[in-house]
């Protein structure tokens, strides 16, 4: 298995190569929080438009804007926009953003068209504006530890947490970051021994998981190879679909002993085994050939301009 991963760099990107898509005259960007804010922004300072919550559009709060660069459209309140591109950054059933459009009052719904980055489909009716066909499994960066896949993860304990590096507070333990769903299964170099003291550990910081597993060693000293075979077994074990480790050595030798993927959080990328040839593998492969095909011809005919 492979997941796709989508750094910010890789979401400034696609929105840059696909300007033409969504280039015109529009009046207002409105992002859908809180994942559609970042695209939103990036795409209204490419347009040179104000950009608003939708939340703030409804309620006509007023605009605000830097002191640096003047707008295209000078607007004071979102109601004074004509053309209103609402913008996401991803869309699979579509349910979510056609649930925002019908809370909508009519008379502002009619201003609107809609945007997505990211679509797990290739063709679709639900949005008027797809830049990106990412199918699943994907995972983006600014989502990553507060997705679903969390509860199919295994996660290296020490990579979560920090030790302060101040004199004063050596024995202070700092997370790097605290996933918001149940995580599948946390692995531990610790001995056995500190079971109890680490799953205060856990408990006090709030996080939630199905499994502890923790080393046998009984001198939380272990050699870089047994360190590696120690969760690259943990996690061939497990039902598990990703790993996520904060080292980059060990980050990418476990995914191909293990052959799944692996996401670094040093590296910010996301490690994947070799191509598979499964059905998922050639489904995938024949819908992004259909969607490269359909977006020259698209492009060639001139119809995103």
């Amino acid at each position: 298995m492979q997941i796709i991963f989508k750094s910010y760099g890789d979401l400034g990107r696609d929105i840059n190569k696909n300007f033409e898509k969504f280039s015109g005259d529009w009046d207002l960007v409105v992002g859908i929080p809180r994942s559609g804010m970042v695209p939103a922004y990036m795409i209204a300072l490419a347009l040179n438009v104000n950009c608003t919550d939708i939340s703030s559009w409804v309620n006509n709060y007023p605009l605000k804007k830097g002191m640096t660069r003047g707008l295209k459209n000078e607007l004071t309140l979102p109601w004074e926009a004509k053309k209103v591109l609402i913008v996401d950054d991803s869309i699979m059933s579509g349910n979510s953003l056609k649930s925002e459009i019908e809370a909508l009052p009519a008379w502002l719904s009619s201003r609107a068209s809609t945007l997505a980055v990211y679509s797990s489909k290739p063709f679709r009716k639900d949005v008027d504006i797809v830049l990106e066909f990412v199918p699943h499994p994907r995972a983006f960066e600014w989502n990553i530890f507060h997705h679903k896949v969390i509860s199919r993860s295994c996660i290296s304990l020490e990579g979560m947490i920090k030790k302060s590096e101040e004199e004063n507070n050596k024995n202070e333990i700092n997370f790097r970051y605290i996933p918001s769903g149940l995580i599948d299964t946390i692995v531990s170099c610790q001995s056995k021994s500190k079971r109890q003291e680490v799953e205060s550990l856990l408990a006090e910081r709030g996080v939630s998981y199905r499994e502890l597993v923790m080393s046998d060693s009984e001198d939380n000293v272990m050699t870089l190879e047994n360190l590696i075979n120690f969760k690259v077994g943990k996690f061939t074990d497990s039902s598990s679909d990703l790993f996520i480790e904060y080292d980059s050595y060990q980050a990418r030798i476990i995914c191909q002993e293990a052959k799944k993927p692996v996401f670094c959080i040093k590296d910010n990328c996301m490690y994947n085994p070799g191509d598979e040839l499964g059905s998922r593998f050639f489904k995938n492969k024949v819908k992004s050939l259909m969607w490269k095909v359909v977006n020259v011809k698209v492009r060639k005919q001139g119809l995103f301009m």
